[in-house]
């Protein structure tokens, strides 16, 4: 009888762990310097870069704000001078600015067959 009553537990305990999926993100390494999560659509670098100094090394940035970083890094420079804010919507980056820097990092990234991009 007290073999019958560890059934139900012993069950529900494997449909458990079975039922868990032990899913991982799929991170591609690009150039050794950046790292593109295609699970998560999401974009870092590895070390302070040159290229993206607007980036904070190791840290993840969707879309979104890898452009807000990108645009606070060009205003910053304007911070301090009298300017209208037309000239300053026209000194900004866009979106599609910012949206398409990102492709020239990722453009190699192929999520559905993920190899690390080498030189």
């Amino acid at each position: 009888m007290l073999k019958l009553k560890k059934f139900p537990f012993v069950f529900l305990f494997l449909i458990f762990m079975v039922s868990c999926d032990n899913h991982s993100d799929v991170i591609v390494k690009i150039y050794g310097a950046y790292e593109y999560n295609c699970t998560t659509d999401q974009y870092r670098v590895l070390s302070n870069n040159p290229i993206l100094p607007f980036m904070k090394k190791k840290k993840w940035y969707t879309k979104e704000e890898f452009h807000e970083s990108h645009v606070k890094h060009i205003l910053k420079s304007y911070k301090d001078l009298p300017m209208s804010e037309d000239l300053l919507n026209d000194i900004k980056p866009t979106e599609q600015d910012s949206y398409s820097m990102l492709l020239e990092f990722t453009q190699d990234v192929d999520c559905k067959n993920p190899k690390d991009i080498m030189f």
